[in-house]
């Protein structure tokens, strides 16, 4: 049945789509100095990596190839496999005195008369003793993936893999279920085990795509990287095994963020398009969830091209700009659980230079906030209740039947005074906290050292501060700290220090219950003139 599975997540992938879970694959398998060579000039190797064959070190080369090969495709293919075969220009690290054997990768089939015409390729290469072709088609890689007992997905780990696959078809999946299944590599203790998460969170994540659900998709390429830190936290430099999957999480993120911006167009910014698309008699409890989920998900994209340097992220930071102005629902949320979707959008429109529209949009959030919890309102539910937690928590202030205890806390406030106390933002917050002592919103802090306790829900060295005492006048000690917490906080985070702030964000946007401001100020620190 896993087979079954893997075989259709196969057949889905688009052809760079499978680059990533490609590479895990040959790292599960024991194949080392794996390079990604795709583009103009990668004279016919998709891939180089050095692997063992027949007991000796070997120099592998591989062209992938997604979908099934036809007669035409395989004599279009022909030029690219004869320079995979002999061709020794390729990377640095391509060992030309290595023996050399050459992979021809497909996800699909050779069909038609690319069997034949394959056959007879590899009789007269036979016959003029040149360097073969060896052929992994789908059979194979299905193989590979379920059942090597080096990658281990048929292992014990399967059924929940199916349930989860199943409940994703169904429409029956939300954050809270996908970050309950990747919990279970948060402890692996074995590098082994961590690719074999890597390849199930591109599954799901192709499955989630599938599905219209690329805001979850991206969901899970963060849960990979959250996983993938536990393993290796404190070590410096960081384990082998914790980078390449954490780098993983980074492409699938990357991919699938990507795909998401771009399907972004003019009409996204109508807020009535953007309710009509979408189940408009829910919409009071949809609409900002989605405006909210689609702003993280850019505002982290941004960063992440901020962080590598790659790109400019300043046609996000026009559609933040324009997204924000045009949709309300980006000022309301619902819930404590939506309080962290603020961070990423925010901290790179204060980067790009843009700090009075982030002044407005933090001033519509205390708005909601305070007309959340002002005197008969019941407050918001917080960042772990469950979906009809939130509702009734929402609307349940209007109804006589709902009896729900009130709840002064407010984790969203928290990081308004926390955001307004980093960009330095003193009207700002000096508002803020009066506003919210008015209504009586008590602001809970989860603080976490630099310990490996800090990627997960629960657990020791966790400290939960339920009503942090803020000043009331901005009076910062050191520079933009003014509240306790700030001033407890590590200088510099384990993922600060190795150069990896952006995969703390992402942890934050995983466990949703706290932020990390040392390593949020990293990237205004670095931010350009």
């Amino acid at each position: 049945m896993l087979a079954n599975v893997v075989g259709s997540y196969l057949d889905s992938l688009e052809e760079r789509e499978f680059d990533t879970p490609f590479m895990a694959l040959l790292r599960a398998l024991g194949f080392s100095d794996i390079h990604l060579l795709h583009g103009a000039f990668e004279f016919g190797k998709d891939f180089i990596a050095k692997g063992t064959h027949e007991g000796n070190l070997s120099q592998f080369a591989f062209q992938t190839k997604a979908g099934d090969i036809g007669l035409s495709d395989w004599n279009a293919c022909r030029g690219q496999i004869d320079n995979l075969r002999t061709n020794s220009l390729a990377h640095p690290n391509f060992d030309r005195q290595l023996p050399r054997k050459a992979i021809f990768v497909t996800t699909g089939r050779l069909v038609g008369g690319a069997p034949l015409a394959a056959q007879e390729y590899a009789e007269h290469l036979k016959q003029l003793r040149e360097i073969g072709l060896v052929t992994w088609d789908k059979d194979k890689l299905v193989d590979l993936i379920s059942a090597s007992p080096e990658i281990g997905l048929a292992g014990d780990s399967h059924g929940s893999l199916l349930t989860l696959l199943g409940d994703i078809d169904q429409k029956r999946v939300q954050e809270l279920e996908i970050e309950g299944f990747f919990r279970r590599w948060l402890s692996t203790g074995s590098p082994l085990a961590l690719y074999k998460g890597a390849l199930e969170a591109a599954v799901v994540a192709n499955r989630l795509r599938r599905n219209e659900r690329l805001d979850l998709a991206c969901f899970a390429s963060l849960c990979l990287i959250r996983a993938s830190w536990t393993f290796t936290h404190g070590t410096e430099p960081p384990d082998i095994a914790s980078t390449v999957v954490a780098d993983t999480g980074r492409s699938l993120f990357l991919h699938y963020a990507s795909d998401l911006f771009s399907r972004c167009i003019e009409n996204t910014f109508d807020p009535v398009t953007l309710i009509q698309n979408h189940e408009p008699s829910a919409a009071h409890i949809t609409y900002p969830i989605r405006c909210l989920r689609l702003v993280e998900i850019i505002g982290l994209l941004g960063l992440l091209h901020a962080e590598r340097g790659v790109s400019s992220p300043k046609k996000m930071v026009d559609f933040l700009l324009q997204f924000f102005q045009a949709n309300s629902g980006t000022s309301h949320p619902i819930s404590d659980r939506w309080a962290v979707s603020l961070i990423p959008p925010l901290l790179l429109l204060v980067r790009a230079g843009h700090r009075t529209e982030v002044r407005g949009i933090l001033e519509n959030v205390i708005r909601w906030i305070c007309d959340r919890y002002e005197s008969g309102t019941l407050g918001l539910a917080d960042s772990q209740a469950s979906p009809a937690e939130d509702v009734a928590y929402l609307f349940g202030s209007a109804f006589e039947h709902i009896t729900l205890p009130r709840r002064s806390a407010s984790y969203t406030a928290t990081v308004v005074l926390d955001l307004a106390s980093m960009f330095e933002m003193k009207e700002l917050f000096e508002l803020a906290i009066n506003d919210f002592l008015a209504v009586h919103a008590v602001l809970p802090v989860v603080e976490v050292g630099d310990v490996s306790n800090q990627y997960v829900l629960g657990g020791e060295n966790i400290r939960y501060e339920p009503n942090m005492e803020y000043p009331i006048t901005w009076t910062p000690m050191d520079g933009w700290k003014v509240a306790p917490h700030h001033k407890r906080a590590p200088g510099a985070y384990y993922l600060q220090r190795i150069g990896r702030p952006w995969d703390h964000l992402a942890v934050s946007a995983v466990l949703r219950d706290r932020h990390f401001l040392p390593t949020c100020r990293k990237f205004l620190e670095s931010a350009p003139e």
